[in-house]
């Protein structure tokens, strides 16, 4: 293989470093990126349950109800009991939370495209393919 595990290294150092550029970000707005990415959801996808919402932010149900009881406290979600099945939530933005999504969602995007920009378009498609194939891989 070449250079043993130098990609593997190289790839966990650029995640991190976004990972750190994200939290920065958020952080101005008074939220961690696990808050975020739930406002972010809600605010693209509309009113999910609660176990879609931990799918595509990709963490655990159990910090996902902290993260849940906080934008509530926060009043940027509301959390009402689904008609059709009383066993799950369903959580939709507040008006409050759509506005300040309203408000830092394209300055967010801004501010990630400034770190991506340094590639070309072919080399972000590229990238894109590349990390796909090492995700979709079988196990």
């Amino acid at each position: 293989m070449i250079n043993d595990l130098k990609t593997i290294t190289i790839l966990f150092r650029a995640t991190n470093e976004i990972e750190k550029i994200i939290a920065d970000d958020v952080l101005q707005y008074g939220l961690n990126p696990s808050e975020f990415g739930a406002l972010e959801v809600l605010y693209h996808k509309g009113a999910l349950p609660v176990q879609s919402i931990c799918e595509k932010v990709l963490i655990a149900s159990s910090s996902m109800s902290y993260v849940i009881e906080n934008l509530i406290k926060k009043e940027f979600i509301n959390k009402t009991k689904n008609i059709q099945d009383k066993r799950y939530h369903i959580v939709e933005l507040s008006d409050k939370g759509r506005h300040l999504m309203d408000e830092i969602y394209p300055k967010h995007v801004q501010k990630l495209r400034k770190v991506i920009n340094i590639l070309n378009q072919d080399e972000e498609l590229s990238l894109q393919i590349n990390l796909k194939k090492l995700g979709k891989q079988e196990k």
